[in-house]
């Protein structure tokens, strides 16, 4: 008999941890479509001119940008 560890002892009686499948995305492929984006297409999608622009700058001078704000998530929709 092997003895595997103290978690195996009851294993059938433990709640399985059901995840959602890991969504990976490419920061990169972001900022470009952001880049090469419309002003036109980005008011449609609830961006508002001025946080556009600025988005697009912050891109360019800095070489990144969160992606974790409102408003980079309703361009991310278009993905």
């Amino acid at each position: 008999m092997a003895h595997i560890g103290k978690e195996a002892n009851n294993i059938d009686e433990q709640a399985l941890e059901v995840r959602k499948a890991q969504r990976f995305i490419d920061k990169a492929e972001i900022m470009k479509m952001i880049l090469s984006m419309s002003q036109k297409v980005a008011e449609e999608y609830g961006v508002d001119r001025e946080t556009f622009q600025r988005m697009k700058q912050r891109i360019c001078e800095n070489g990144t940008i969160n992606i974790k704000t409102r408003a980079v998530r309703r361009l991310v929709v278009k993905i």
